[in-house]
């Protein structure tokens, strides 16, 4: 059973790392189980199509990331830091991740229509993650910290895709390096904006 869990995690790694290397379009069942040392035939066993590998892929690193997130905003106490926290661990997750997420929001469109329930994952994931932001929104709003003409669940959707943005801003402009200074600047102006918008006070 070790072995089992052990190959999968195997072809999982090897899937990632080549995404990262040559996108989602080049990858193939053959080159997944070359990177990962062993028989095409073993890949199958697991992954029934290149389709459902990529999903298991993108399904476990939004999991890893999303439970990562969750523990930290569940230490802080005001809303606002709440969202301060999460805006600062996603940003922090994209970049130890760098070059999969580059990958993954540059070549977007391959990897949403790689499948209708590849897209349908994609969306489901999307929404609970912004989901959780809207409940964080939402107690503010409860407290009289936030304004209370604030749709939640789409203010949610609003900060994913401003995090999303910034990131593919920086790839763009070839900004991929590590740095925490470059961590909490990104996390700081993402933050900004989006409790303050771009009106001078």
């Amino acid at each position: 059973m070790v072995e089992n869990v052990d190959k999968y995690e195997l072809i999982l790694r090897a899937s990632r790392k080549l995404i990262e290397e040559i996108g989602f379009s080049a990858l193939t069942m053959d080159k997944v189980a070359q990177k990962a040392g062993i028989a095409k035939g073993t890949v199958y066993i697991y992954f029934k199509d290149k389709n459902e590998l990529l999903e298991k892929v993108l399904q476990q690193g939004f999991e890893r990331m999303f439970e990562s997130i969750k523990a930290k905003v569940a230490a802080e106490e005001s809303c606002t830091e709440k969202l301060r926290v999460l805006i600062t661990e996603n940003i922090n997750h994209i970049y130890e991740n760098r070059y999969f997420f580059k990958t993954v929001f540059l070549d977007e469109v391959n990897v949403v229509f790689l499948k209708k329930k590849s897209q349908e994952s994609f969306n489901l994931r999307r929404k609970r993650y912004s989901d959780f932001i809207g409940e964080i929104i939402k107690s503010g709003i409860d407290l009289g910290d936030f304004r209370n003409d604030l749709n939640p669940k789409k203010a949610g959707y609003m900060l994913i895709s401003l995090i999303k943005t910034n990131a593919i801003y920086n790839f763009l402009d070839d900004k991929s390096e590590l740095t925490e200074e470059m961590i909490k600047k990104d996390s700081e102006e993402v933050f900004n904006l989006f409790f303050h918008g771009i009106t001078a006070k």
